[in-house]
């Protein structure tokens, strides 16, 4: 009789899935907030402070690797060595163009509707002080933000928490758990709005795909392109408005349809290879 924890299948919970996030961000929080910062700040570079950068953006990088492996290792525990993160899944260049133009229309119509009245909504005390501690700094953190958060925060999200979400519930209903979870984790209206909105359409990329790289490049874009758009804004006259929304619209819609359209097309040419393989074996 085959043994049944063979089978297992690494399944979370709503509970679970926030037990899990909740977990991990205290971890972060508490050595950034705790040993990191202190080693951090005795650091004295006369005349270095790009060292000391360099040297702070290094600990915040291995420190979210540690924490991927261990969550990694968790899920690997809880389905008896039956998990994988699935990185490759269903990729092609026209799905990588398709989801970069996506996201950039999606941001479009969203800064130029929901965005500006947001905007409206005075910031919280921390998250001011965060977006003046990102100003003294802007290139390692236009860094940071472009490479490391999105490779972490989808591998987290999507690979992990995610993945374990649609072993449990239908995948609608996985979709919009994880993605107001991603929403909250950002911790202030500003962002969670938005967090939650991408939350979806990236949720929406990785259950047809399961290529979490078509979803790090997607986050990628976004934070690239976001702080572009600010620099329109500030330095040169861009604001948003009736005409950016509606192109926005258009481009967001039909990349959409082109995405669907491509991924029928990688669909059907992976199942005539399939059907050809099995000839060959026949």
């Amino acid at each position: 009789m085959e043994n049944q924890a063979s089978k297992s299948k690494f399944e979370l919970s709503v509970l679970g899935a926030v037990w899990i996030v909740v977990f991990y961000t205290l971890i972060i929080s508490a050595l950034i907030g705790g040993p990191f910062s202190g080693i951090y700040d005795s650091i004295s570079f006369e005349n270095m402070e790009n060292t000391k950068e360099i040297i702070g953006m290094l600990g915040k990088i291995i420190l979210r690797i540690i924490i991927v492996i261990l969550a990694v290792k968790n899920a690997k525990k809880i389905s008896d060595n039956n998990f994988k993160i699935k990185y490759v899944g269903k990729l092609n260049c026209k799905l990588l163009l398709s989801v970069i133009l996506v996201i950039i229309g999606y941001y479009l119509w969203y800064q130029s509707s929901i965005g500006v009245i947001i905007d409206k909504i005075p910031l919280n005390g921390w998250f001011k002080e965060a977006l003046k501690d990102m100003e003294l700094h802007p290139y390692y953190e236009f860094f940071f933000g472009a490479t490391v958060i999105p490779i972490f925060e989808e591998i987290f999200m999507r690979g992990i928490i995610l993945a374990g979400l649609l072993n449990r519930y239908n995948p609608k209903k996985a979709i919009i758990i994880s993605a107001l979870i991603f929403g909250a984790w950002h911790f202030n209206i500003h962002q969670s709005v938005n967090a939650t909105l991408i939350g979806l359409i990236l949720g929406m990329i990785y259950y047809k795909t399961n290529s979490l790289i078509l979803c790090i490049v997607l986050h990628m874009t976004n934070n690239i392109f976001a702080p572009i758009i600010s620099v329109a804004e500030e330095y040169m006259g861009y604001s948003p408005n009736m005409i950016s929304f509606f192109v926005g619209v258009i481009i967001f819609l039909g990349s959409g349809m082109l995405f669907f359209r491509y991924l029928k097309e990688l669909d059907e040419k992976l199942g005539m290879d399939k059907l050809y393989k099995n000839r060959e074996v026949l």
